[in-house]
């Protein structure tokens, strides 16, 4: 794998609960971690959801495993080069051993 690939920065984040003053909780989600990855979009079909029509975007982003293991907590979601798309891990491999690692994700 050549270094000068990982070109696309990688946003991951976590989601938060803060206290809102009435008694309950308001989730929000903050960018935890940037790494830098290869993404490469691998497929975008349609599926049929509550009797409506949804679309999913499938990535397969390659990262160091270094960068990769700073994240703490493996239920993470990410964006790409900042776009407002929130990313959900489905699957995690080890490609070469202690050196990169592939995410497979789809959009949420």
């Amino acid at each position: 794998m050549n270094p000068g690939l990982l070109k696309n920065r990688i946003k991951v984040k976590k989601r938060s609960k803060t206290p809102d003053g009435y008694g309950g909780f308001t989730a929000s989600e903050i960018t935890d971690l940037t790494i830098w990855g290869d993404v490469k979009y691998t497929s975008g079909e349609f599926k049929m959801e509550n009797g409506a029509r949804s679309k999913y975007n499938g990535v397969e982003v390659i990262v160091r495993k270094k960068a990769f293991d700073e994240i703490d907590n493996i239920d993470f979601q990410f964006s790409i080069d900042g776009v407002t798309t929130s990313y959900r891990v489905n699957d995690v491999y080890e490609m070469v051993k202690n050196e990169y690692v592939k995410i497979i994700a789809t959009d949420i």
